[in-house]
């Protein structure tokens, strides 16, 4: 997967610019503070920019499909088999009043999956299939959250993009969500661009990373070596922060035992 040149303004007032992003060898990491533009470049693929705002650049899906991102309706023609979202917060993507079987019932014959059931797919992302049974109100935030993944996955998109998908969750419940993540596009085959300010979630499923500050593109490359010689300042703050959370977590035990 390619993008292309993405750029985004608004009010004669550039939000995203010259933003290329290539897919080798895994998923990608975006990075950055918050208002760098990750989310914002995740919108403009989806074809999901901001009313009244301007998009450029171009989109090109691995098996070939191509979308000039101003193409309003050609990239909603990708969103499903081709580009899907999976949310930072799960709970707006599911149907309050309907029961999670249903709901995966009906995105796999919306998009003719007849490989799948909702059964299989709650078994790929790690619940049981006793949720299928349940209303959203039933699930916890991480069951939510997988939830919401089995929905991305029984469209079968060539790409998922996923904005910060676990930054709801509890340490254990992040961890978890992101080995699921790496096990089930690896299964399918299914592209990842993962967006993040959490180096150390980033480091446990990307190799490369892409950063972002004030809607630029400020540093790029193999994650492990942004990690050993972050050159920009803000990969250095990423940096500094990963490791002072774990240089806490580590005083807390020495203090403990």
């Amino acid at each position: 997967m390619q993008v292309l040149g993405l750029g985004c303004a608004l009010n004669s007032r550039s939000l995203l610019a010259d933003i290329d992003l290539e897919l080798v060898d895994g998923p990608l990491a975006l990075l950055g503070p918050s208002g760098a533009g990750k989310s914002l470049a995740l919108r403009c693929m989806l074809g999901l920019a901001p009313p009244r705002s301007t998009v450029r650049g171009e989109l090109v899906l691995k098996d070939g499909r191509r979308a000039r991102l101003d193409d309003l309706r050609t990239v909603a023609g990708l969103r499903g088999r081709g580009l899907c979202l999976l949310p930072q917060d799960a709970g707006p993507s599911l149907d309050p009043v309907r029961r999670v079987e249903a709901q995966l019932r009906e995105l796999l014959r919306v998009h003719d999956n007849r490989d799948d059931s909702p059964a299989s797919l709650l078994v790929q992302v790690g619940v049981v299939e006793e949720l299928l049974r349940r209303y959203p109100h039933q699930l916890s935030g991480g069951q939510a959250q997988r939830v919401a993944l089995a929905l991305a996955l029984a469209c079968r998109p060539a790409l998922l993009l996923a904005d910060e998908p676990s930054s709801a969750l509890d340490t254990i419940a992040q961890a978890q969500l992101v080995d699921t993540l790496r096990v089930s596009c690896a299964a399918r085959s299914t592209e990842l661009v993962f967006v993040t300010h959490d180096l150390a979630l980033a480091a446990r499923l990307c190799v490369r990373a892409v950063v972002l500050d004030v809607g630029r593109v400020v540093e790029a490359g193999p994650l492990a070596g942004l990690i050993a010689a972050p050159a920009h300042p803000v990969t250095q703050a990423l940096v500094a922060a990963a490791r002072r959370a774990d240089a806490l977590f580590v005083d807390v035990l020495e203090t403990r035992s």
